[in-house]
């Protein structure tokens, strides 16, 4: 646990140097406390008295950087208004304290954050009518929780509207009041009794600028008008140049009627680029499409029929083969085993066992044959078929059949001896198995088993 401290001393998260000065890479601070012994997850918690380096809130992850270089932070929190640094070692009380900010973490989550903020003031613009219910960021993809689901029309047309407005490069400003928003954690209390609110302007001049370049018409200065304002404690860029682009994504429907759209800004966006490319160039020797991207759909399409035809042909010669297995079978049988009719109507025949394997099948291909021995009325008296699928070293599918399941599990349990398998059934035993290393061994015991019950 984290030992007492003068938290009275602490900058109150709202006042932090990380919030009202976020472009801030290094910075000097004092430390007032650090725990005796590491915590569950064998790191230390430290309190400064103010930092750059942002404790996890409203739905924005918590920064990561360094304290007198060597030290890491790993982890950021918000206690009500304090804040505490989960470190990889101690740090002594009292000292002054260099700190350092991963800042391509931070400038991504600022990216992030604004984004969203900018996506929800346009889509709970009244033509369009969807408010937002939740956020949330993840290592590579961001998402909003709309109260419905805009049409495909709409998305583009916001997507449009929110890359003219980084294009304007409209200034994202901080602001506070001291009337608590309910969007607020109930241990969250403002410094100074205000709450910090997040602020996107809209600059009438840029847009005047854009219809009158020759300023013909607009000759007095029009000013701000605010696109967004919402309680926030992250980070955020100081204009909208700084998220370089918005990218929205998919939409999945959740609870009822509400949609969960996703969305990359800045770098994330042109990552997503880089990587989609470098997949579609990949695809084109795949896929024997050297046009690139434009036929990949015609070419997946004409694959998909090809093998469609090609399994559909497999299946076809797999049952004839199985089919002319089953007859000799039915002739060894005749000759070798032939079935003789009891008083009472029972059909009998000396111990006998039928062993099968084929490397390039698979269970399909055994179902096959055991049909057409049911339907070849093979499967009598003391007969028992063993048969058996898959490369040797990959193993595959067994099947144990016969009349008699007593003579059936007998057979099953000595195999599983020899074979690295698992399985179980009742007149027909079936397995798989893990390589078909000791076929061989089972086949000669299973023969010596079948030939003792003939002794």
């Amino acid at each position: 646990m984290t030992e007492d401290a003068p938290t009275t001393t602490q900058v109150p998260v709202g006042l932090l140097t990380c919030q009202h000065t976020p472009y801030l890479r290094q910075f000097n601070t004092t430390v007032l406390s650090c725990s005796k012994k590491p915590n569950k997850q064998k790191l230390y918690e430290v309190q400064l008295q103010d930092t750059i380096l942002f404790p996890e809130g409203g739905g924005q992850p918590c920064d990561y950087g360094t304290i007198n270089e060597s030290i890491e932070v790993k982890n950021v929190q918000r206690v009500g208004t304090s804040h505490v640094h989960h470190t990889t070692a101690p740090v002594e009380e009292g000292i002054e304290a260099r700190l350092e900010v991963d800042w391509k973490r931070r400038f991504d989550h600022m990216q992030q954050h604004s984004g969203q903020h900018l996506v929800s003031a346009l889509f709970e613009q009244p033509e369009y009518g969807c408010d937002t219910l939740a956020w949330g960021m993840n290592a590579t993809r961001c998402h909003v929780e709309l109260s419905k689901a805009p049409t495909p029309e709409q998305v583009q047309e916001v997507e449009d509207r929110l890359n003219l407005y980084i294009r304007r490069n409209y200034p994202v400003h901080v602001t506070f009041t001291e009337e608590r928003p309910a969007t607020l954690p109930k241990d969250y209390v403002g410094p100074n009794g205000v709450f910090r609110v997040i602020e996107i302007m809209q600059d009438l001049d840029v847009i005047a600028a854009e219809e009158d370049p020759l300023n013909l018409i607009h000759k007095e200065k029009r000013g701000l008008v605010r696109l967004d304002y919402n309680p926030c404690c992250g980070t955020h860029v100081k204009s909208l140049k700084d998220l370089q682009c918005i990218k929205l994504l998919h939409q999945e429907k959740i609870r009822g009627n509400n949609s969960r759209l996703y969305f990359v800004v800045g770098q994330r966006a042109l990552d997503l680029l880089q990587e989609t490319y470098q997949v579609t160039k990949d695809l084109a020797p795949v896929l024997s499409a050297p046009g690139g991207p434009e036929t990949y759909v015609d070419t997946i399409v004409k694959n998909q029929k090809a093998a469609r035809e090609t399994v559909k042909q497999v299946k076809n010669l797999l049952k004839e083969i199985a089919a002319y297995q089953v007859r000799d079978w039915t002739a060894e049988l005749k000759e070798k085993n032939p079935i003789t009719i009891q008083e009472d109507g029972k059909s009998t025949s000396a111990p006998y066992l039928v062993k099968y394997h084929r490397d390039d099948v698979d269970m399909d291909f055994l179902g096959v044959i055991t049909a057409l021995l049911k339907d070849n009325d093979l499967i009598q008296g003391q007969r028992i078929f063993m048969l058996s699928a898959g490369e040797k070293k990959d193993g595959g599918p067994m099947m144990i059949i016969g009349q008699s399941d007593e003579a059936v599990k007998k057979i099953a349990t000595e195999v599983s001896k020899l074979i690295d398998i698992k399985g179980g059934g009742k007149g027909r035993w079936q397995g798989k198995a893990k390589s078909w290393q000791g076929l061989d061994s089972a086949w000669l015991a299973a023969e010596a088993l079948v030939h003792a019950e003939s002794a």
